[in-house]
């Protein structure tokens, strides 16, 4: 299934991606809707267009978790994506506070021109369930401790467990980088 994610990101696929989210996405935008977010993500709009690799990442899988009725597991991988804005340039100070901005949500970016930067996002997490809540069929959330869809979706369990996951990849990265 992560393989799969990736490769329909890539082929732009949004009814198979929008196939494997969690049923609870649907409570607070509409297929629709959300096909529409996807789309304007991936095809830019009127402020910025990204330009996301078709690429499928090096990823790893976690171990399988399992509590009450839920099975799941973590996928993480590094992500790159080149970012345009159509409306908007950025002069030095500018280029500054948008790193520094950039960088409180764990990307990196490199100004490319005053208008485009490439943005490169490690330890991207997206967690793949399955149990009750999802008729025991695999479906994916992207995990994002700062997203309140995150905190209706999953189990304050899943929650936890994804925290602390999260926070291990963190520690780790920070011990690679200071050897």
């Amino acid at each position: 299934m992560a393989k799969k994610m990736f490769v329909d990101m890539n082929n732009r696929d949004y009814d198979a991606i929008l196939d494997m989210c969690h049923p609870k996405a649907f409570e607070f935008a509409s297929r629709d809707q959300l096909k529409t977010v996807f789309k304007s993500a991936f095809e830019g709009n009127e402020e910025f267009s990204l330009d996301v690799p078709k690429v499928i990442p090096d990823y790893k899988i976690s171990k399988l978790y399992k509590e009450e009725g839920l099975e799941y597991v973590f996928v993480t991988y590094d992500m790159t994506m080149k970012m345009t804005f159509h409306k908007e340039e950025f002069d030095e100070e500018g280029k500054e506070m948008m790193k520094n901005i950039m960088k409180m949500q764990e990307m990196d970016v490199e100004f490319t021109s005053n208008k485009s930067m490439s943005v490169n996002m490690k330890d991207r997490i997206t967690i793949l369930l399955k149990g009750k809540g999802t008729d025991n069929k695999w479906v994916m959330v992207n995990y994002d401790a700062n997203s309140p869809l995150v905190y209706n979706v999953l189990s304050a369990n899943v929650l936890e467990t994804a925290k602390t996951f999260k926070q291990d990849l963190m520690l780790e990265r920070k011990k690679e980088s200071q050897n």
